[in-house]
């Protein structure tokens, strides 16, 4: 597949809707906020949205928009930004209804539109995995983010019990898709609610850890949201203590330094 066919795949996928995006159902900005916030429970603990009051915060794929809104109303000042129009108006009708300020951009996550040393926040939950170049995007990440500024990143972890199980297992063997697909292939095609994205990847901490210490200082990579994949039941909570690192879900909190590092500080 060649890189423009897989970029306009990979947007002909996102525009059939965002998830959280509840596209066709009558369901108001309260019992989507509701419904985010219990399914994900560990969000406002790990996030503090509460935290940047005051703060310039770029939400990169901002998706139907309830994260962007839970910092708005927690007093951040915030641009919601996402590649797709779908997504970008499902986040200023949320904004609208929920009666928050809206600064919607649509724009490519790897040529940002914005000035450098522009923001204090950016947040991406569930976003640079679907994102071929993604140290591109990244670069972008750290030229717009303030010299101490925060970034905060949701990708998925390979060492999860959903993708070990949900996808590898019930997917790859028991199915029988590995006998004609790679693990990659069916990492796609099983990765969304919505069967066949174009492109999804996986990271150990480890990997997460090193793809972000060359533009970033890192703070943690944590593991949360305990959940397994059922073939009739997707996002079924197991009960298992975050110290086994299990989740679906890695955390990746970092601050852009204040002075430009050497090569040899970026390895370390």
């Amino acid at each position: 597949m060649t890189e423009m066919k897989k970029g306009k795949d990979i947007m002909a996928f996102w525009e059939q809707g965002p998830p959280m995006g509840f596209i066709g159902e009558d369901m108001s900005y309260e019992r989507k906020r509701e419904f985010r916030y219990s399914l994900q429970d560990y969000m406002n603990d790990t996030f503090k949205f509460d935290s940047f009051n005051g703060k310039l915060v770029l939400e990169l794929g901002c998706g139907a928009g309830i994260d962007s809104a839970e910092f708005a109303r927690n007093g951040a000042s915030v641009v919601s930004s996402d590649f797709t129009q779908i997504a970008t108006q499902s986040t200023k009708s949320l904004l609208e209804e929920a009666q928050l300020p809206a600064q919607v951009v649509r724009t490519d996550a790897t040529s940002l539109p914005f000035k450098n040393d522009t923001f204090d926040c950016v947040y991406s939950f569930g976003v640079l995995h679907h994102i071929p170049d993604v140290e591109r995007s990244l670069a972008e990440i750290a030229r717009t983010l303030k010299p101490g500024g925060q970034v905060m990143v949701m990708l998925y972890n390979h060492d999860s019990l959903l993708y070990g199980y949900s996808i590898v297992y019930l997917r790859g063997i028991k199915d029988g898709l590995l006998e004609h697909s790679t693990m990659e292939e069916i990492l796609d095609q099983y990765s969304e609610r919505k069967e066949d994205n174009p492109h999804t990847l996986v990271y150990t901490k480890e990997e997460a850890k090193a793809l972000f210490s060359q533009y970033f200082e890192v703070n943690s990579v944590e593991v949360r949201y305990n959940v397994i994949d059922l073939p009739q039941q997707r996002k079924v909570r197991v009960n298992l203590p975050n110290e086994y690192e299990l989740g679906w879900h890695l955390i990746i909190k970092c601050q852009k330094p204040t002075k430009v590092r050497t090569q040899s500080e970026v390895r370390r």
